[in-house]
């Protein structure tokens, strides 16, 4: 299991790298707002994505209208995967609620836990 610090740092790289995924889409369609180690996209103007840290766990908890998913490092594949939900990836829920939510299609590059 990697050490909180590196985590931290880790987490907060994943999700600078989803806010600037963000960056040139149109506002309104969906906007990110990376502040105090939670990301917070919102589509449309209505509807939001809530990207947060869980410490304790090193996992990442994403909530989405009446849908929650809790990601961790998978080593073996080398990806965030969700560990209540089979083959659901991190990096592909957020393309895809991107692209079903707000028509808007990403290039999203996620990197590996510096401790991988």
């Amino acid at each position: 299991m990697m050490d909180e610090n590196s985590y931290r740092q880790d987490v907060d790289e994943i999700f600078r790298r989803i806010d600037a995924a963000f960056e040139k889409v149109d506002p309104d369609l969906a906007e990110s707002d990376f502040s105090q180690g939670t990301l917070v996209v919102t589509f449309r103007q209505a509807h939001k994505l809530i990207l947060s840290p869980q410490a304790p766990l090193r996992q990442i908890w994403v909530a989405f209208r009446n849908r929650a998913w809790h990601f961790a490092w998978d080593s073996a594949s080398r990806r965030w995967l969700d560990d209540r939900t089979q083959g659901v990836e991190l990096s592909g829920l957020i393309v895809e609620l991107a692209r079903d939510n707000a028509s808007v299609q990403l290039a999203l590059d996620l990197p590996y836990p510096s401790t991988a």
